[in-house]
């Protein structure tokens, strides 16, 4: 009868290994959870920053071009009329 039972100093013991175990995982979920939110926010506002600064060049791009004039040209061309025998 004493060879299957184990004593309560025993059973508390493994008790208290499989609650700090327990912990253990919770904790390393806890942490990986809070990376996973910090890298989510991180791509978030690496995104908006990107289309911020796209839209920024697209206007500039579209503001330059809408205020720079009429292109003149630097050159003279002569055309030359043939005369008629």
């Amino acid at each position: 009868m004493s060879g299957s039972q184990t004593l309560p100093e025993e059973h508390d013991a493994q008790r208290e290994m499989e609650q700090r175990s327990l912990r253990n995982v919770r904790s390393l979920l806890d942490r990986l959870e809070h990376e996973e939110d910090l890298e989510r926010r991180t791509r978030r506002r690496i995104g908006w920053a990107l289309l911020v600064a796209a839209l920024v060049v697209a206007g500039g791009v579209i503001a330059w071009y809408a205020l720079r004039g009429p292109e003149q040209s630097s050159r003279t061309i002569t055309i030359s009329v043939p005369s008629r025998p």
